[in-house]
């Protein structure tokens, strides 16, 4: 039987160890953590008792990759599924301007939802409704060098709509301004979304913390294949001879029974392990990081799963039932200040929002992810290596590699998968030849 070690325990990597261990492949995978996850974990706050996320995660129904995974691995059920898009914004004043998708037909109900969103003027509307009418028709060759900015405005979208609808959603997607972030990315995820049925479009949310959603059932999953994790293992040098990856070396051991390694951790973690920046070359890529603030309130008047605020310094506020958690994506600007000034921040939004005062919270948690994404610029593209490696038995995975997604779970779940089957089809390939 092949073996294959996998490097790293967040959702590349499970996903292709998951892949893999389907495939009848025995599988060990080395996580440096004492826990599975990455950057898309949970724990337990010991102030409150709650399970609190280090970030919040939204997936959509368009996220084929992971909800696949998550089927795979028993997870399908620890999932919230929208029957149909609804996102509620909220202006200054709890004001609730809901982008809600019709009971029609696709894609009528999502034109009827966007001719209703009143956050926006009816001209705005119909101009919205016009980029979206041609966005099946829209070329990447035409926006390839624009910025998303620059293709909105291309597009005769107006500053109020793109403050309105456009920044919250870019900015949610990509976690970097409209101004750094590539249209070309940012088109094809508009064409996932919108131009693939009515299930696509919808909100899929974790239904417990992130840590028991799926990180709990691939660690089972693979075990129940025969699979082994390791953790806490961190991989620190990699030994190659000509175009062969010979030995593993971690803090506990030197590895070398194996067929095939995955690396599926983050560029910057990898290039810290000696000789794989002589493997794969710098993609010159920059990180974004995303800042998490929970919530405890003596009294929770959220009512629905999530909000997008509109012309907020905070992107979303997510409703965990006994606590909630606001979102600051592309969040440089916020990451170096001291932990009262961001709860100062925080304070004044939820005043100015949802006109709750500061004597109505208990305590507040602050979270910052500083590296939690790669920048998705013109310069990237292209430059994003793909799975292959120089050498022949070293496959890469993770959210960072060629996907043609930006940094998403999404993009890590189809890198995990891409590696796996690149394993599989050189098994395939070796038996065919010696027959």
């Amino acid at each position: 039987m092949a073996k294959c070690i996998v490097i790293g325990g967040g959702f590349a990597g499970l996903a292709s160890a998951a892949y893999l261990t389907k495939a009848g492949i025995k599988v060990e995978l080395l996580e440096s953590s004492p826990k599975l996850g990455g950057r898309a974990y949970s724990f337990k706050d010991e102030s409150s008792g709650s399970i609190i996320d280090n970030g919040q995660h939204i997936m959509m129904g368009c996220y084929t990759e992971t909800l696949d995974f998550m089927k795979l691995i028993g997870a399908g059920d620890n999932l919230l599924y929208q029957d149909k898009l609804k996102i509620n914004f909220v202006k200054e004043g709890f004001k609730v301007l809901a982008l809600n998708a019709s009971r029609l037909p696709y894609p009528f109900n999502l034109i009827t939802g966007l001719l209703n969103y009143k956050a926006i003027s009816p001209k705005e509307r119909i101009s919205l409704l016009k980029f979206f009418l041609k966005l099946p028709f829209q070329k990447v060759n035409e926006i390839k060098k624009l910025t998303v900015r620059e293709f909105l405005l291309k597009e005769n979208q107006s500053e109020n709509a793109i403050e309105a609808f456009w920044a919250i959603l870019v900015v949610g997607a990509l976690n970097t301004s409209m101004e750094k972030a590539s249209a070309e990315i940012f088109l094809n995820i508009l064409k996932r979304i919108f131009l693939s049925g009515n299930a696509a479009s919808a909100i899929v949310l974790p239904k417990y913390g992130l840590s028991e959603t799926y990180c709990v059932s691939a660690g089972k999953f693979i075990a129940e294949g025969g699979g082994i994790i390791n953790m806490p293992e961190g991989v620190t040098g990699l030994i190659y001879e000509g175009m062969l990856l010979k030995k593993i070396i971690t803090a506990k051991r030197i590895i070398d029974d194996f067929d095939f390694v995955i690396s599926a951790v983050p560029f910057f973690a990898a290039e810290k392990i000696k000789n794989f920046s002589l493997i794969v070359p710098h993609p010159g890529m920059s990180f974004s990081p995303i800042l998490s603030v929970h919530v405890w309130l003596k009294e929770n008047k959220f009512k629905d799963d999530f909000y997008g605020l509109i012309g907020s310094e905070v992107h979303w506020i997510f409703n965990r039932g006994d606590h909630i958690t606001l979102v600051i994506s592309d969040a440089g600007r916020f990451i170096d200040k001291e932990r009262g000034e961001i709860s100062e921040l925080v304070i004044n939004e939820l005043q100015k929002f949802a006109d709750i005062k500061k004597d109505e919270i208990i305590s507040i948690k602050i979270i910052k992810e500083k590296r939690a994404t790669f920048i998705p610029t013109n310069d990237i593209n292209g430059k994003r290596p793909g799975t292959k490696t120089n050498l022949s038995n070293f496959f890469l995975a993770g959210d960072w590699i060629d996907t043609g997604l930006p940094s998403t779970i999404e993009s890590a779940v189809k890198s995990g998968r891409l590696a796996a089957e690149m394993i599989l089809k050189n098994l395939i390939d070796c038996y065919s030849d010696s027959v």
